[in-house]
């Protein structure tokens, strides 16, 4: 099943989820370990892009009726969660591999 919704999603969650980690684990200690605040203004500000990419595409899976009310707040959930994304893209992948590759 090809579903260019769901893997708009799938792309901008694993995007999102990257960007996570490089915040948490190269951003952060170049501001707080040597002094480099501009690491974290850049990838904070892609991250954020990113991030409400991700809430709106999941409020439009939830709106289509995709997503239940439930499985769109695990979503969210795992979208703060490091590594969270990637969980999400497993339990998606045995739903529904993507199709279009």
């Amino acid at each position: 099943m090809s579903d260019s919704l769901l893997s708009s999603f799938r792309k901008v969650a694993f995007a999102e989820g990257i960007s996570f980690l490089v915040l948490l684990g190269i951003a952060m200690p170049l501001k707080y370990f040597a002094g480099m605040p501009l690491a974290v203004r850049l990838v904070g500000s892609v991250h954020g892009m990113l991030f409400i990419a991700y809430v709106v595409l999941v409020g439009r899976l939830l709106k289509r009726g995709s997503w239940t009310v439930g499985f769109a707040a695990w979503a969210m959930f795992l979208s703060v969660v490091p590594f969270g994304t990637f969980m999400l893209e497993r339990q998606l992948s045995r739903q529904a591999p993507i199709a279009d590759a």
